[in-house]
């Protein structure tokens, strides 16, 4: 798809600042709110751009991340093999993330602890090859400890769509960082009708408080209510997933790297905001990181691969060559995307 200047604007805009309204998001990026509307309601139409509402993964009582990726005896067959991956991760509220890239599934899970994530993941496992397509040689997994390891970005597309539209990043000294401590008592200290509600916009993030609280059988006063302060306090976050494969971006990357950090006070992760690397997810631990990244074509991913090694190298030393793979996105099978709802959920039930 081709893209006039407004359109890349607004697009980026949409990503950048999901919070906000129409009026505030045509103000913001200085663009008529008329076109704004048209152009947004055609993206939207299109399904290029969709929003979520995710909550907030610190503040529950998850402990560990786990990011498993492993290659696949054979190219998964889109038609037959999607709907056997589906039933096999619906089991599964722990996974909130799977695809498969060509010839690799990747995963993304968050544990209460070790031992809920041992038996788990190897059940995962058992059932992977028992479908035919995973003989359990060599799995990569990687565990991060959340109260010591930093998700840099959580699928957050704003780098990306900066990247590729060549626009300067933004610093936004009027956004305010919610306080942890505050929505982590809210959370765990919601009435029933609060989890109702909860539950209900993060199952419908498109719909209309009217709508969600006739699902719900309440009024549109309490779900606006309750949404509002939950998303102030930082409980949950409105944010926006882009269909990249519209986009026209030919190369999608996995990095994932061992490590010795040299100077601890530069922190967990490395200073990436120094860089404008386009990648939309990054975690990184105390001896561990990995990465997704979109790119255009193979010119943008050489320049973005130079940048990050070179970032890299002034964080730590590797322990070994890092894992770099290439591939299309156009052959990329989502079988779960930030599928939160059965892990607050499980949370809920517990508190």
């Amino acid at each position: 798809m081709k893209f006039s200047k407004n359109e890349k604007k607004i697009l980026w805009g949409l990503v950048r600042y999901p919070m906000l309204n129409d009026r505030q998001l045509s103000e913001k990026i200085k663009v008529r709110m008329s076109t704004l509307n048209a152009i947004k309601n055609k993206m939207k139409r299109s399904d290029l751009i969709k929003d979520k509402i995710i909550p907030n993964v610190e503040i529950m009582d998850y402990e560990i991340l786990s990011v498993f990726w492993s290659s696949l005896t054979r190219q998964t067959d889109t038609r037959k093999d999607a709907e056997k991956l589906i039933k096999i991760f619906e089991k599964y509220p722990n996974t909130y993330t799977a695809m498969v890239f060509g010839d690799t599934i990747f995963f993304l899970s968050l544990y209460k602890n070790y031992t809920q994530y041992k038996i788990t993941e190897l059940n995962q496992e058992v059932e992977l090859r028992e479908m035919g397509i995973y003989d359990g040689e060599n799995p990569h997994r990687s565990l991060y400890p959340l109260s010591t390891s930093i998700i840099n970005k959580n699928f957050d597309y704003t780098a990306v769509l900066e990247r590729a539209f060549n626009i300067n990043p933004v610093a936004d000294e009027s956004e305010k960082e919610s306080s942890l401590e505050k929505a982590r008592e809210k959370i765990h200290h919601l009435s029933n009708k609060e989890k109702m509600i909860l539950r209900g916009i993060l199952d419908n993030p498109d719909m209309p408080d009217n709508k969600i609280a006739d699902l719900l059988n309440t009024t549109r006063q309490a779900v606006a209510r309750h949404r509002k302060e939950l998303l102030e306090l930082g409980v949950i976050r409105k944010t926006r997933v882009i269909d990249y494969r519209q986009l026209g971006f030919n190369i999608l990357t996995m990095v994932d790297m061992e490590y010795t950090k040299k100077d601890d006070e530069l922190g967990t992760a490395p200073p990436s905001s120094k860089l404008h690397l386009p990648s939309f997810f990054s975690v990184y631990g105390n001896t561990e990181g990995a990465s997704l990244s979109l790119f255009m074509d193979f010119e943008k991913y050489a320049e973005g691969k130079e940048m990050y090694t070179k970032l890299i190298k002034e964080f730590c030393t590797w322990r070994k060559e890092p894992y770099i793979n290439l591939y299309s996105p156009s052959n990329t099978l989502t079988i779960k995307h930030q599928d939160y709802l059965p892990l607050v959920e499980e949370f809920l039930d517990g508190n």
